[in-house]
């Protein structure tokens, strides 16, 4: 029985018709699901009694698409005969092909929701840096009147607002994502600090999996103890912590993390609505903290 098979290699896709060993090459795209056009009309050009034959699962599916019938895979046989048929691609080639296939593959995987917010949030983090380091700069700096000191003074003061202008649309864009993003963890602490978190843990499901414990300590520089702290990181910036007495911040960081890490759970899995339960335990937490004392 005539048969042809459809090959893969590297950037190459190849068509054999056996037993007369005719080979058609036609290029292809990285990790595209497309079949080339030149491809799909020989395709269509086949007998109906041929037997079609595929090496790869992705072509499997858009070969018996244009076919309109089911495509089997070969057998070793086949698949040797087949293969001794394929001339070798050209030096070089192949690892071209796999380094495109791997820059798409990483841009794809970037292209994902929590991937998009991990590089704002850490974009906004780096920009508000760079604004604080600014100010702190300009408040020693000294503008001698009457001279081109005082001339830089002003530019340096229109870059700064610039500065200060970007650095707000881009926290509002931050925390317009994070909300879609981490519904229940924006509503418990914060969008901007739900984003942080995300960024700091390195994944939705890394977070998702992470205990309370951990997640009060993230974005904490040095190792807490009992006189010297933090005894939190990037929930210093939470919702409500500025309500808390000083002394009892840290009551409350151990708390906010653990409904932070529930939140965070749900999030990450089931995507379930739990943000209403867990606010009316942190402001029943706030309450209770502003009523205490430190003894």
């Amino acid at each position: 029985m005539p048969m042809a098979a459809v090959v893969g290699l590297g950037p190459r896709l190849f068509l054999v018709k056996l037993p007369e060993g005719e080979v058609r090459s036609f290029p292809r795209a990285p990790l595209s699901d497309e079949l080339p056009r030149g491809l799909v009309d020989a395709l269509s050009l086949l007998d109906q009694g041929d037997r079609v034959v595929t090496t790869e699962s992705a072509l499997t599916d858009r070969v018996a698409q244009v076919l309109g019938r089911s495509v089997p895979d070969p057998t070793r046989e086949e698949f040797r005969t087949v293969r001794a048929r394929i001339p070798l691609p050209e030096p070089g080639a192949e690892r071209t092909f796999a380094l495109a296939v791997a820059h798409r593959m990483l841009e794809r995987a970037l292209r994902a929701p929590d991937e998009i917010l991990i590089t704002l949030a850490r974009e906004e983090e780096r920009v508000e840096r760079a604004l604080g380091r600014e100010h702190r700069a300009a408040e020693a700096f000294v503008a001698i009147p009457r001279s081109p000191v005082e001339a830089y003074a002003v530019a340096w003061q229109e870059a700064r607002a610039s500065l200060a202008r970007h650095h707000g649309a881009l926290r509002a864009t931050v925390e317009s994502e994070a909300r879609t993003v981490l519904p229940n963890l924006s509503a418990v602490v914060g969008a901007r600090v739900a984003a942080r978190l995300l960024a700091a843990a390195g994944s939705l499901p890394a977070l998702g999996r992470m205990r309370a414990p951990r997640l009060q300590l993230l974005g904490s520089r040095r190792r807490p103890s009992a006189d010297r702290g933090p005894r939190y990181g990037i929930l210093y910036r939470a919702e409500r912590m500025e309500e808390v007495p000083l002394g009892r911040r840290g009551a409350y960081a151990r708390s906010l993390a653990a409904l932070a890490s529930i939140a965070a759970r749900a999030d990450a899995s089931t995507r379930k609505d739990v943000s209403a339960r867990l606010l009316a335990r942190r402001d029943r937490r706030v309450d209770d903290l502003q009523k205490q004392r430190r003894t």
